[in-house]
């Protein structure tokens, strides 16, 4: 018999539905328990979807289960473990979505195999969204994720008939092309929230596929090539603000060095990756700059004000290195090789001291739908500027793969990174996206 978790600490292979004591002398639980319990589950998710993972209250998910406290409890021990039985769900489906996966091999078959596996998980994805988000804002929840990544790898790497890449880089790759497609959905999700009509879910995930079967058979014209089918996406402006604070002058302290100025920027983003957006108080930046509050809201109107400009700190910096990314198309592979990953070791330079404060305003803006507007003009910009690099490759549709490689940086450049990786990376940019 199962027992519920009190942490998300690891996935249980198919728990069953049990009532806690003391609420029952007798655990198990008919269909109407069963019914219960999963629509506290449907609600969670609902909840976390509208305020967070920890923005949200068992409160709010009471309230949207139609059912008490006391009802709550009799299957649940707290907010942690519903998400622990909901991030349970999400890899029991993805598990069995690539059982079900057909042989991959280099031909239109192969191709097909993965086009309907990137269906499924595109669909796992939409319907437990807020679960992969809470990955994707929070460390501790994300290592939880990573401790049961090398099931699907090892799954994913059985299902491949052949593949280009030797043994020993296979791994790393896949593991990465993974947590690319994670991160592509949860991208593409946020730019169709601005224009909803211009990131089809079709054609986006073609353009997953292609990529995907391109890093690991290489490119084939005839088979993970597809025309483009749609206009491209409409620009997003950000708004004056954050235009504002994108530029140098906007961000720094003025011409008298304002020491309030300077040390609630310098400590004010080590509190936020602390203790998080919400978790963060006016009194804890204050404390942690030896300001007076007089002085913090002489400088800035709230904490939103202070997060947005260290946010656009971290932004300009991802932003700059990216305009580095070196033109490879016309060197030979050697070159493209040693040029590709010496920049990547840069921009992983650059980007994992941000990655932290970038994370707390998407938690933030996740969040809070008044935020929410700061996430897809960046991530446009970025796609924008990686879709120029593309199109000389004279290929394929440039535009939604250009969204896959925004999320493959994002998601390259947010965590730890060994040699293996980061060739993995390259492998990646190398084949799945400029098809050499």
């Amino acid at each position: 018999m199962a027992t519920p978790r009190t942490t998300p600490d690891r996935l249980d292979p198919d728990p069953a539905a049990v009532r806690r004591a003391p609420f029952s002398d007798n655990p198990e639980v008919g269909a109407r328990g069963q019914r219960t319990q999963q629509r506290i589950l449907d609600a969670a998710v609902r909840a976390f979807g509208e305020q967070g993972y920890h923005g949200c209250s068992i409160d709010r998910i009471t309230k949207l289960a139609r059912c008490s406290r006391v009802s709550f409890y009799q299957y649940f021990a707290s907010k942690e473990e519903v998400f622990g039985q909901l991030a349970g769900q999400v890899a029991r489906q993805l598990m069995a979505s690539t059982e079900a996966l057909e042989p991959l091999t280099p031909d239109g078959e192969g191709r097909a195999a993965m086009r309907a596996w990137v269906a499924r998980y595109a669909g796992i994805y939409a319907r437990y969204e807020p679960v992969f988000n809470a990955y994707e804002t929070d460390e501790g929840l994300a290592a939880v994720a990573a401790r049961t990544g090398d099931q699907p790898i090892a799954r994913l790497r059985a299902k491949l008939v052949t593949t280009t890449l030797p043994p020993r880089h296979l791994d790393p790759v896949i593991r990465l092309l993974l947590q690319c497609l994670n991160h592509a959905l949860g991208v593409a999700a946020i730019l169709r929230s601005a224009v909803p009509t211009d990131y089809p879910s079709e054609r986006f995930e073609d353009a997953v596929t292609d990529v995907l079967h391109r890093t690991l058979f290489g490119l084939r014209a005839d088979v993970n090539v597809r025309p483009v089918n749609g206009s491209p996406p409409r620009a997003l402006e950000f708004s004056p603000a954050m235009r504002e604070w994108l530029q140098q002058d906007a961000l720094e302290p003025d011409e008298s060095g304002n020491r309030a100025v300077t040390a609630l920027l310098a400590s004010g983003r080590d509190v936020f990756i602390t203790r998080g957006y919400h978790g963060t108080r006016v009194d804890d930046l204050v404390e942690a700059a030896g300001v007076s509050h007089g002085a913090f809201y002489r400088y800035f109107r709230n904490k939103d004000e202070l997060a947005r400009i260290l946010t656009a700190r971290a932004m300009r910096a991802a932003g700059t290195i990216l305009m580095e990314i070196p033109d490879v198309l016309a060197d030979d592979d050697a070159a493209i090789r040693g040029t590709l990953r010496r920049w990547l070791r840069r921009y992983h330079g650059v980007q994992a001291p941000e990655a932290a404060m970038m994370r707390v305003w998407l938690d933030a803006a996740l969040q809070d739908p008044t935020l929410r507007g700061d996430l897809a003009p960046p991530l446009d910009w970025g796609r924008r500027r990686t879709s120029r690099y593309l199109r000389p490759r004279e290929f394929g549709d440039v535009d939604m793969d250009a969204v896959v490689m925004v999320a493959l940086l994002g998601v390259f450049g947010g965590q730890p990174r060994s040699a293996a990786e980061i060739d993995a990376a390259a492998h990646v940019i190398e084949r799945g996206l400029l098809g050499r």
